[in-house]
């Protein structure tokens, strides 16, 4: 794309010599010369003082050969960016991501999905536990849980931190509040996570420390679908984050109330990716994308 003379002229000053510059370029010294001598006459100015052992810029020649090597640097960051681009084209990334994440993740991929219509997703949906063992195989590129263990073969992209809180029907006699105490809560039928999953424990000692004694679950789920249809068909008060249950507050099928004078745990639902490993140029951009949807959804919902 750069013209003859400006490649020519570049490794002339490189060099200090039409005759090694010919050489490098495998061009003869008369064409090289004849370049330099037309740009000479076109500009009214010598590029070069021509020495007994050489060739030394001019103070003209200086500007232009800086003008010369910013356009070649500027070329070839546009050559990149064009490869780039080519790659996007078409690619694959795959994504492991936490049940109650799909919401989110499916409002955010819109918009890169029509920037990039050539990018196929695969989407797999699992415990966080397994999406973590996912990435660190290589069987996802990236994963979507909440609050992955600290390690040094994982790494952190980017975080929201919720807290949880209890949802319910619209119509259910808390859902004017916007703060609900456990005691309130236990005052009512309540639907909870089974014992398989760790939020059972931290409800367990949550209430054993407000309450002083532990929540009387009405009903028991081992899935958050499963959790948000008991409380939706009226079994009961449930404990969720509100990413959880981002499609259910936006429909008005539920009411998110935060836990008053008692902190639950923060929950932080975490974009993930396995340390030192390579990434295809479709993971990459989409693990930004991802990120800045994630900075600016991180700053509510902290309690």
């Amino acid at each position: 794309m750069l013209s003859r003379f400006s490649l020519y002229f570049d490794e002339v000053a490189r060099c200090g010599s039409i005759r090694r510059a010919s050489d490098n370029l495998n061009i003869t010294p008369s064409a090289i010369d004849r370049q330099i001598l037309l740009m000479e006459e076109k500009l009214g100015v010598p590029l070069f003082e021509r020495m007994p052992k050489g060739l030394r810029l001019t103070a003209a020649g200086e500007v232009l050969v800086a003008a010369v090597r910013r356009w070649r640097r500027d070329l070839r960051n546009v050559e990149a960016q064009i490869d780039e681009m080519r790659g996007l084209r078409r690619g694959e990334v795959s994504v492991a991501l936490v049940e109650g994440s799909g919401n989110f993740v499916t409002r955010s991929l819109e918009e890169f999905a029509r920037r990039y219509p050539g990018i196929v997703f695969h989407m797999h949906q699992m415990i966080s536990q397994e999406v973590v063992d996912s990435v660190l195989s290589g069987e996802a590129d990236i994963g979507l849980g909440f609050n992955p263990p600290d390690r040094h073969d994982l790494r952190v992209e980017q975080a929201m931190i919720y807290q949880v809180g209890a949802i319910m029907r619209p119509d259910h006699p808390l859902a004017k509040k916007a703060e609900v105490t456990l005691s309130e809560c236990g005052e009512h039928p309540l639907v909870g996570p089974d014992r398989s999953n760790a939020m059972r424990t931290i409800l367990n000692n949550a209430w054993s420390a407000s309450v002083g004694e532990l929540p009387r679950f009405s009903a028991a789920a081992s899935s958050v679908t499963l959790i948000k249809s008991l409380v939706m068909h009226g079994a009961g008060i449930g404990f969720l984050t509100p990413i959880e249950v981002e499609a259910e507050l936006e429909a008005g099928e539920l009411h998110f109330a935060m836990i008053a004078h008692t902190k639950l745990p923060l929950s932080a639902l975490t974009l993930i990716s396995a340390s030192g490993r390579a990434q295809s140029a479709a993971t990459s951009v989409l693990i930004q994308h991802l990120a800045a949807a994630m900075m600016r959804g991180s700053a509510p919902h902290l309690g």
